[in-house]
C-alpha cells in the first residue's frame, strides 16, 4: 500500500511540474519562417516584414521589442498602432546587466509583446530563456534546452557566452531587483 501511494505521489508531482513547462509553439504564418508563441503574453520571431507587422497587429500583439543594432521598425510599422521598443544588443557583448535591463522593459510593456532580432535566434533566444527562468520559474536547464532547440537557430559555436550568462544568472537577485517574490 505504501509503495503504491508513493508511486502515485511521484506521478502526480511529475505531472504537476511538467504542466508548468509549456514550450513555445510555432505559429502558422505566410510572412514568417520563425514565429512562435512563448506564452499568452510573449511571442518571438525573426525580423518581421511590413506584412508581418500587419499580421502581428491583427493577432492583438501590442508591443514590439527589437534588438537589432542598425535597423528600427519605424518605417515598417508606420500604419499600425504597435508600440515600439528598440534596444540595440550585440550577442558577443551580452551581459547579465543587459539581460536584466531588457527584462525590465518586458515587465512594463503592454502585452502581448513580440520580441525579435534579425533571425530570432541568439539575442531573442537568450532573453526568452532568461524570461522563462526569472518570470516563469523554469529551471536553467529547461530554459537552456528550449533555447538550443534547432528550430530556433541558436549559433552556439559563435556565441557560447550566451549559455554561460544563463547558467550564471543570479535569479534571486534579479527577481529582487524586478520586485518579483
Amino acid at each position: 500500500m505504501k509503495t503504491s501511494y508513493i508511486f502515485l505521489m511521484m506521478i502526480c508531482c511529475s505531472i504537476n511540474i511538467n504542466a508548468q513547462i509549456i514550450e513555445a509553439t510555432k505559429q502558422e504564418s505566410k510572412n514568417f519562417k520563425r514565429f512562435y508563441k512563448v506564452s499568452e503574453a510573449i511571442y518571438r520571431s525573426e525580423q518581421p516584414s511590413k506584412k508581418g507587422f500587419k499580421e502581428i497587429e491583427a493577432l492583438g500583439i501590442k508591443t514590439i521589442l527589437n534588438f537589432r543594432r542598425k535597423w528600427s521598425d519605424d518605417k515598417k510599422t508606420r500604419h499600425t498602432k504597435l508600440q515600439l521598443e528598440h534596444i540595440k544588443l550585440k550577442s558577443k557583448e551580452m551581459t547579465e546587466a543587459k539581460v536584466v535591463s531588457v527584462l525590465k522593459i518586458i515587465e512594463k510593456a503592454e502585452k502581448p509583446i513580440l520580441i525579435h532580432c534579425w533571425h530570432g535566434s541568439d539575442r531573442t533566444g537568450i532573453i526568452i530563456a532568461a524570461y522563462r527562468i526569472v518570470f516563469e520559474n523554469w529551471t536553467k536547464a529547461d530554459a537552456i534546452a528550449e533555447f538550443r532547440r534547432p528550430e530556433f537557430g541558436y549559433h552556439e559555436k559563435w556565441y557560447p557566452n550566451l549559455i554561460d550568462i544563463l547558467n550564471d544568472l543570479n535569479v534571486d537577485e534579479i527577481r529582487s531587483e524586478l520586485g518579483i517574490k
